[in-house]
C-alpha cells in the first residue's frame, strides 16, 4: 500500500484530534562492555535518521503494530515493553508538498536479533549509535531530546526484565516516599 493511501485510511482520525496516530520503536541494546546503543534507520525518501515507525493496524494493539514496523523497516526483533516510553509529534511531508501533523507513540525494544535480509533492506540503512550520537543524528528534535535524557542517565537502559527493559521517568517518590 502506498503511503498516501495509508494517510487517507487514517484521515478520519485527523478530524478528532487534528493529528494522525503512528507507532514507533526505540530499538536498544547493551554491549558486552556495558555501553548502551540505539538503532536508527533512514527514511525512504530523504534519508533522514529516524526510528522505525508506521501506522496502527486495524484490530491490533499499538504494541503489535510497532513490533511489526521494527521487523519490516529495520529487520529486528526482541523484547518490547508494553508501556510506551515516550511520544513525539512531527509534520509528515506528503507527496503533494503538503504536511499533516502526526503523533508517534514509541515503545522501547531490547533487540535480541537482526536479520541479514528483511522487507525494506533495499530502501533503508540501519546503524547502531551511542546515545549521544543518536540524539545528534535524529531528525526529530522532540525525540532527540528524549534520547538525550537517556544519555544523561544511561542506567535507565538495563538488561531485560521481560518487558523491554527501558525505564520510564517516574514522578513517584522511591521507597514509597519514605
Amino acid at each position: 500500500m502506498m503511503p498516501t493511501t495509508k494517510i487517507d485510511d487514517h484521515a478520519s482520525d485527523a478530524g478528532r484530534t487534528d493529528e494522525l496516530q503512528q507507532v514507533g520503536v526505540l530499538p536498544w541494546r547493551i554491549r558486552r562492555d556495558g555501553e548502551p546503543k540505539v538503532m536508527l534507520i533512514t527514511s525512504r525518501r530523504r534519508g533522514r535518521w529516524i526510528v522505525p515507525k508506521g501506522w496502527p493496524m486495524k484490530g491490533r494493539s499499538l504494541l503489535v503494530a510497532a513490533s511489526r514496523e521494527a521487523f519490516e523497516e529495520a529487520g529486528i526483533f526482541g523484547e518490547i515493553d508494553p508501556a510506551p516510553v515516550t511520544e513525539y509529534r512531527y509534520l509528515k511531508a506528503l507527496g503533494n508538498g503538503s504536511e499533516v501533523p502526526c503523533r508517534v507513540t514509541v515503545f522501547g525494544m531490547n533487540v535480541r536479533g537482526t536479520l541479514s535480509h528483511w522487507r525494506e533492506k533495499a530502501q533503508r540503512q540501519r546503524r547502531w549509535f551511542s546515545l549521544g550520537a543518536a540524539a545528534d543524528k535524529l531528525d526529530d528534535a522532540e525525540l532527540a531530546a528524549f534520547v538525550k535524557t537517556l544519555d544523561a542517565a544511561p542506567e535507565r537502559l538495563r538488561p531485560s526484565d521481560g518487558l523491554g527493559g527501558l525505564e520510564r521517568p517516574s514522578s513517584e517518590p522511591q521507597n514509597g516516599g519514605r
